[in-house]
C-alpha cells in the first residue's frame, strides 16, 4: 500500500479525477459497439518530443500492476479496454438506459419528484438522464457483460484515460471479488440503499485513482487532467442538469470517497473489503460513517396496503421508494431551505416510505412518511418541512404529533385525504 498523503491534495485530486467519472461504474451501459465500428480502436498514447510512445497494451498492463499492489485484490479473468469515441457513448448510453429503466418506473420518478419539488415538471428523465451522462462518462465497466470501455474524446491514450482506466480496473477487481450486480440489487423500490452500495463501489475506485494518479502522473500530465475535467461542453452538461440528478450522481463518487478514506484510515483497504461484503443499507449510514460501523439500520416503514381505497373511486397506487437521508436532504435544500438548516433537520433520519397515488382525470399524490431516531429530530424536519411545503406551494398536506417520532406529509390532490392514511 501507498504512503498516505496529506489530506488536502488526495481530495483535491480526488474531486479533479471523479468530475471524469460521474456515471463509470454501474450497472452501466453494456452495448458494445460492433467490430466493424472506427470508434472500436485502441487509442495511440500521446508521445513526447523526443520520445516514442509505449504500445497502449503496455500502458495499459502497467496500470493494472499498480492498482492491483494499491488495492491488494488480484483479477480472475482477463477483460480488454475498449476504446470508443463519445457518438458510440451516446447511443450504448440510450439503449442501457431502455434496457434497464422499465417506462412505468420511469413515469413513476418523473411524477413523485415532479411533486416534490425535485424535478421541473414536464421534464424527460430519460433525456435529461441521457444528455446529463453524455457529456460527463468518461469510462465504465460492466458488470453484466463483464466489459471495460475508456471513452476518449481526443483519440489520443493521455492522462484522463489513463485514470480512467485506473478507476474502471478497480471496479473489475470489485466485480470479480464481490460480485456487483448482486451488491447493488434489482430492487427499484428501494433507491436509498442502490445509492449507499453505490457510494462504496465508486468511494472505493475513487481512493484507488487518486492513489494511483499521485504517484503515476507528472506535472505535465496532471495539467492535462485539470484541462479536461475543466471541458466546456462537461461544465455545461453538469450545469444544464437539473440538481437531483446532478447532487445524487455525485453523491456516490465525493460521499463515497469519504466515507471510504474513514474505513481506510481505521481499517484500511481490508475494511472496504468488509463494506463490500456487508455493505451499507442507508446513505444515512454513508453519511455517518460511525452508524455504519454501529450497522444502525433503518426503520423499515410499512404502509397501509389498500392506501389508494381510502382516497375514493379511480385511484391507484403507481409504486413505492424510499428516498434517504441525502434525498430528503436535498429535497430540503430545493424548496426554501438554507442549507445548513436542511442538514440538520435531515440528520436524524430512522427510515421512511413513499407511495405514489393515481387518481381520475389525471389526478397525482404523493405521500411520505418518516421516522426519526428522536421526538426531537422529528420536530426538526416537521419545522423545515414546513418551509419546504409552503415553497411547494398549495395542494399540501402535513402531520406531526409533539413528542412523537412520525412526521406525515403528502402533496397533490387529495392530499390532506392521503395523510390520515399514511397513519397520520
Amino acid at each position: 500500500m501507498p504512503t498516505r498523503r496529506p489530506a488536502a491534495p488526495r481530495r483535491l485530486i480526488a474531486a479533479l479525477a471523479a468530475s471524469l467519472l460521474l456515471v463509470a461504474c454501474s450497472p452501466g451501459p453494456t452495448t458494445a459497439p460492433t467490430a466493424s465500428s472506427p470508434a472500436e480502436t485502441q487509442a495511440p498514447p500521446v508521445a513526447t518530443p523526443g520520445t516514442s510512445a509505449p504500445p497502449a497494451a503496455e500502458v495499459y498492463g502497467e496500470i493494472r500492476q499498480a492498482v492491483e499492489a494499491i488495492r491488494g485484490l488480484e483479477p480472475v479473468a482477463d477483460v480488454d479496454p475498449v476504446t470508443i469515441d463519445e457518438a458510440q457513448l451516446r447511443s450504448n448510453l440510450a439503449a442501457e438506459f431502455d434496457k434497464e429503466n422499465k417506462p412505468a418506473d420511469v413515469k413513476f420518478s418523473e411524477e413523485s419528484l415532479s411533486l416534490l419539488g425535485l424535478l421541473p415538471a414536464g421534464t424527460s428523465l430519460r433525456q435529461a438522464t441521457l444528455d446529463f451522462q453524455g457529456g460527463q462518462v468518461a469510462g465504465y465497466y460492466s458488470p453484466d457483460q463483464k466489459e471495460l470501455f475508456v471513452v476518449s474524446r481526443s483519440g489520443s491514450l493521455g492522462a484522463a484515460e489513463k485514470v480512467t482506466y485506473a478507476h474502471e480496473f478497480t471496479h473489475q477487481l470489485q466485480d470479480q471479488n464481490f460480485p456487483l450486480l448482486g451488491l447493488l440489487g434489482s430492487d427499484a423500490s428501494q433507491s436509498d440503499r442502490t445509492l449507499a452500495r453505490l457510494a462504496v463501489i465508486e468511494g472505493d475506485a475513487v481512493s484507488v485513482q487518486t492513489a494511483w494518479t499521485i504517484a503515476n502522473l507528472n506535472a505535465r500530465e496532471m495539467g492535462e487532467l485539470l484541462a479536461a475535467s475543466l471541458d466546456p461542453e462537461a461544465v455545461d452538461a453538469l450545469r444544464r442538469a437539473p440538481a437531483y440528478l446532478r447532487e445524487t450522481a455525485l453523491f456516490p463518487y465525493q460521499n463515497g470517497f469519504s466515507f471510504v478514506e474513514s474505513l481506510i484510515s481505521s481499517g484500511g483497504y481490508k475494511a472496504v473489503n468488509g463494506a463490500l461484503g456487508d455493505a451499507p443499507d442507508s446513505t444515512e449510514q454513508v453519511l455517518h460513517p460511525e452508524k455504519f460501523v454501529q450497522r444502525e439500520p433503518p426503520v423499515q416503514v410499512a404502509l397501509a396496503g389498500d392506501v389508494a381505497k381510502t382516497m375514493g373511486i379511480g385511484w391507484s397506487e403507481a409504486g413505492r421508494d424510499t428516498l434517504g437521508e441525502f434525498v430528503l436532504r436535498l429535497w430540503l435544500t430545493q424548496n426554501g431551505v438554507p442549507t445548513d438548516i436542511a442538514t440538520a433537520a435531515a440528520t436524524g433520519w430512522g427510515g421512511d416510505r413513499l407511495v405514489l397515488l393515481r387518481g381520475p382525470s389525471g389526478g397525482l399524490t404523493v405521500g411520505l412518511r418518516t421516522e426519526w431516531d428522536t421526538a426531537a429530530d422529528a420536530a426538526a424536519f416537521a419545522s423545515a418541512s414546513a418551509t419546504a411545503i409552503a415553497h411547494l406551494g398549495s395542494g399540501a398536506a402535513t402531520r406531526h404529533r409533539a413528542g412523537s417520532k412520525t412526521v406525515i406529509l403528502a402533496i397533490g390532490d387529495g392530499a390532506d385525504r392521503l395523510v390520515p392514511a399514511l397513519g397520520g
